[in-house]
């Protein structure tokens, strides 16, 4: 038997988040959703804010892994005031 967490403070029948998916975010606060089929999961339903808030933050990593990569690089002096 396979135990899967999940990943969110509310869960939802497939069944009943077809019926009323926004409902299903309000009682949720507007909070993540698992979306369970069959007792498993199959999804998780998240607000328009929440999924932005994702993107922004993994665009902020892979910029992050940029800057250390070039960090290693050959490093020049630069007079601010000559640029």
């Amino acid at each position: 038997m396979l135990v899967q967490p999940i990943l969110a403070n509310a869960a939802v029948s497939i069944s009943d988040f077809k019926k009323s998916p926004n409902r299903a975010l309000k009682e949720a606060n507007g909070q993540p959703v698992a979306v369970l089929t069959n007792g498993h999961i199959s999804g998780y339903y998240v607000s328009p804010e929440t999924w932005e808030a994702m993107v922004d933050y993994q665009e902020d990593i892979e910029l992050a892994k940029i800057a250390r990569s070039r960090m290693s690089g050959k490093r020049i002096k630069v007079d601010l005031d000559k640029l």
